[in-house]
């Protein structure tokens, strides 16, 4: 049974008391549960369609926004991924969360400005699937920066993610607009109340994976390739951790340390380095190198890089999204200062479609001077190669980078990480491990070689082998797996995942 949600752009004649008053509701099952969507599912991958004129990129842009205002409200508990454009016409319970713009026939009346519909999972509060149509017929949603459609697809997106209509007239997910006040573009305190209640903040757990003994288990009888999770990184009160990757901390060539990205309630964002103990249960020690940020926009990623070309890879590749723009930007990370080196502008889709990003010496170099981007489409995944900047080259037109196609997985799985990896310890980081949900729940780890100049004549992905991750944590979004070398032997052979234990 599918659950209906109707916004009306109506002049209301009653006037309510805003107040403080916490006036939210939720969305409920046939059997009185409250519906969300489960821990391993809250990394939630939507489209875009239309029924007639192809949906302007200034409204993919504008939605995107949407999606992000309650993502960084959620301080960590619900990411979002544009696959990209649909061929959906309508809502229709087929797999795929999607927005639809639809015209020249709109179902519903004329005041209704966009509909949600919500299908149930078959577990008992879970949310299977949500699609949201767009009255194209009687509202104009293209005019640039239009806040009808961003407060629109924030009132939208509270229903995808299981929350009713709310009492509070200052609410987005208040039902009416009201004529004499100022369009919703940002949460309340009743959103938010809202959002908390549906998906409560979690402890963090760092959980270890020895990739040889898991990939190649005939070589290390008896020995488990899984280690108690240990603590996570903890940046202190109202801070939170939105991404990590690796990182050469001390300059001695060795990729051992994390390097993370967070967020605070006023909005600011930092960086932070931590020492990890040697494979085994995870103890971690915070260094004192926190680095206020000042890139505009949200952290998507980040990963230590050797942008000096000194064989070590001290420098941090931040990548940021801000308006409908992405840009990496290179800091010194070694305790020299925040300084920013350089800036690669990357040619960007309207919306946020990373899944993960990973550095590596991909052009035979001998340095760690290129990125790795996942990202999603419909249908797919591809890499995309970048090259680092040389130390003082200015690139102004944004990079389009090398597409990699990555061969796809089955039907209904996500990808939701990507590390770079050497787990036969042959000495090169040219393996690629994928973090793989599967449609029925189930983690696995992908392992692949990355073939290129001068290996071969063009870059191209090998698959090796496939393994389930045994004892997974309980949900993993992008930007929270990345791969070590924790034991400094030279490989590259651990996996860690930043995630709230089950």
């Amino acid at each position: 049974m599918k659950k209906v949600f109707a916004i009306s752009i109506l002049i209301s004649l009653a006037l309510l008391a805003a107040g403080n008053l916490q006036a939210f509701t939720v969305s409920t099952g046939d059997d009185g549960s409250f519906l969300s969507w489960a821990p391993e599912r809250t990394a939630v991958f939507y489209r875009i369609g239309s029924s007639g004129t192809p949906v302007h990129p200034r409204s993919v842009e504008e939605t995107g926004r949407a999606f992000s205002e309650w993502e960084e409200k959620s301080r960590g508990e619900i990411a979002f991924i544009y696959e990209g454009p649909s061929e959906a016409g309508q809502a229709e319970q087929d797999g795929h969360n999607t927005l639809v713009w639809v015209s020249p026939v709109w179902p519903y009346g004329p005041e209704i400005a966009a509909v949600s519909t919500l299908w149930p999972a078959a577990a008992p509060g879970r949310i299977a699937e949500v699609d949201i149509e767009f009255n194209a017929r009687d509202y104009d949603w293209t005019r640039p920066g239009s806040s009808d459609l961003l407060e629109t697809t924030l009132h939208e997106i509270g229903h995808l993610l299981g929350i009713g209509h709310s009492f509070n007239p200052g609410a987005v997910m208040h039902d009416l607009r009201y004529p004499d006040l100022p369009t919703r573009q940002f949460l309340s305190r009743d959103d938010l109340e809202a959002l908390a209640f549906l998906y409560p903040p979690r402890e963090r757990k760092i959980f270890q994976y020895d990739l040889p003994v898991l990939f190649y288990p005939r070589f290390f009888p008896g020995e488990d390739p899984v280690f108690p999770p240990g603590d996570g990184f903890d940046p202190g009160p109202e801070r939170w951790i939105t991404a990590l990757g690796s990182i050469d901390l001390f300059g001695d060539g060795y990729i051992s340390g994390v390097i993370t990205a967070g967020r605070d309630r006023t909005g600011g964002k930092f960086l932070s380095g931590w020492e990890l103990s040697p494979p085994g249960p995870a103890l971690v020690r915070e260094l004192d190198l926190t680095r206020e940020l000042s890139p505009d926009g949200r952290i998507l990623a980040l990963a230590g890089v050797d942008y000096r070309r000194d064989q070590a890879s001290t420098e941090a590749a931040v990548l940021a999204r801000d308006h409908g723009r992405e840009s990496i930007f290179f800091f010194r990370f070694d305790g020299s200062g925040p300084g920013l080196e350089a800036v690669l502008p990357l040619a960007s889709p309207s919306a946020n479609n990373l899944v993960g990003m990973a550095v590596l010496d991909a052009d035979g170099s001998g340095f760690r001077d290129n990125i790795l981007l996942l990202r999603a489409y419909p249908g797919r995944y591809s890499l995309l190669l970048y090259r680092v900047p040389l130390p003082g080259e200015t690139i102004s037109a944004p990079d389009p980078g090398l597409e990699i196609p990555l061969p796809g997985l089955q039907n209904g799985s996500r990808i939701l990480g990507l590390a770079v990896i050497d787990p036969e310890d042959l000495g090169r980081e040219s393996d690629l491990v994928f973090l793989e949900l599967s449609a029925a729940g189930d983690y696995w780890l992908h392992l692949f070689t990355l073939l290129g100049p001068p290996a071969a004549a063009a870059y191209d992905v090998r698959y090796q082998s496939s393994v389930p991750l045994p004892s997974p944590p309980s949900a993993v979004h992008p930007g929270r797996v990345t791969g070590l070398d924790l034991n400094r032997d030279g490989f590259h052979s651990q996996l860690i995942i930043h995630s709230p234990a089950k």
